[in-house]
């Protein structure tokens, strides 16, 4: 049973890295193998959900540093590291869209980075 599992939970990895944007895909990773929770990615431009790259994870203000002082260890070229805040609208019925207020999500962590002019890449070198 735990190699199935094992394989299973191997199998969704692959599957998730393989369909990762190529231009973003070696930070997501990186950010992965250090035990960050990443769940949207983008690297950005024309045809994409973000103008540019960019990376949503969960945790708090402290893994945000944490991920910011990472990638510029890494030589990724971090733009922008912010918290997120959000509120949705909460509705009584969702058949007849009666609105009956607002509530926070849950805050997130999100980067976004610069393509470096010389390497074409969100790397500050190759």
């Amino acid at each position: 049973m735990e190699n199935q599992i094992l394989s299973t939970k191997s199998a969704l990895e692959d599957y998730v890295v393989k369909n990762l944007d190529d231009g973003i895909k070696d930070a997501v990773i990186l950010l992965n193998k250090f035990g960050f929770k990443t769940f949207e990615s983008c690297q950005g431009g024309k045809g994409h959900c973000y103008d540019v790259p960019t990376i949503r994870f969960f945790g708090d203000e402290f893994d945000l540093i944490r991920a910011y002082e990472l990638c510029m260890l890494h030589s990724i070229n971090v733009y922008e590291a912010k918290r997120v805040y959000r509120k949705t609208s909460v509705y009584l019925d969702a058949t007849n869209g009666d609105n009956i207020g607002e509530n926070w999500d849950k805050p997130y962590n999100e980067l976004t980075f610069s393509v470096h002019s010389k390497t074409g890449t969100i790397y500050l070198h190759c």
